[in-house]
């Protein structure tokens, strides 16, 4: 623990440092970047109780689109609009919705197995703020990368039938057992960012990224007797997420780098 604290510590005086000393040369512009990311989720936390209630298996993946403006200082702001989805991955389904089930399937319209999958996918949008702290004089563009954010973020079960159709799971009937939760989301993000000083297609962010999001049910009635749940669920959530992620960027600027550089 301390060594983690001397460890921040230092990265936040290399970041005074680095914004004290940072060169007029480097480069100020807009970028635009994709990124993709592999998310695990601790488990929900209800906040009142602290009970764990796990809803998916991880990882499962994340796909998005930043904007971000950095300023000759190596100050950068931005804005991301996030996609997150898992494959199949809905824990204790049998559990969860057993009048539903029958020999371990969903029976369908016409009296066979429906090939019910079941997955979380998400939404979130995050601004935030980062710096870059220049480890190299010969490209002061790039360096370690750090950032706060925060936002807002929606999730739910989607139930997709595969084979046939399954009434139980169509139109109404299947926001009874989605799970649909929103709410705000915060943000930390420790990598490195790489600007090339020749090559304007090979720019990137490698990172750690770190949420938490504070989530309540935005449905009526919710039905999973895993969970307990034939009502309202007036429960709020606490969820970590971990995440690597790898994002590239296309600088919009006129000028390539290295014209930047003086020596």
């Amino acid at each position: 623990m301390k060594n983690a604290k001397r460890l921040i510590l230092s990265l936040i005086v290399m970041a005074i440092v680095s914004s004290a000393t940072a060169q007029q040369d480097t480069l100020q512009c807009f970028t635009v970047g994709f990124n993709f990311g592999t998310m695990f989720s601790s488990g929900e936390k209800i906040v009142s109780s602290g009970e764990k209630t796990d809803l998916v298996k991880n990882p499962f993946l994340n796909f998005g689109v930043d904007v971000m403006y950095k300023f000759r200082r190596n100050w950068v702001l931005g804005v991301e609009g996030n996609l997150y989805f898992g494959n199949d991955n809905l824990k204790h389904r049998e559990e969860r919705l057993p009048m539903l089930y029958a020999d371990g399937v969903i029976i369908g319209g016409g009296g066979g197995d429906a090939g019910v999958e079941a997955f979380n996918r998400g939404l979130s949008i995050i601004g935030s703020v980062g710096k870059i702290i220049t480890v190299s004089r010969n490209n002061p563009n790039s360096g370690i990368f750090l950032s706060l954010g925060a936002g807002f973020t929606q999730s739910q079960i989607i139930y997709s039938v595969q084979a046939e159709e399954a009434p139980q799971l169509t139109g109404d009937y299947a926001l009874l057992y989605d799970h649909q939760q929103r709410g705000p989301v915060l943000m930390e993000n420790i990598g490195y960012w790489f600007m090339s000083n020749e090559k304007a297609y090979f720019n990137f962010i490698l990172s750690f990224e770190m949420q938490q999001h504070f989530t309540h049910s935005t449905r009526e009635y919710v039905i999973d007797h895993y969970m307990g749940f034939s009502g309202k669920d007036d429960n709020r959530y606490f969820t970590p997420i971990y995440m690597l992620k790898l994002t590239w960027m296309f600088p919009l600027t006129g000028k390539k780098t290295q014209e930047y550089y003086y020596y």
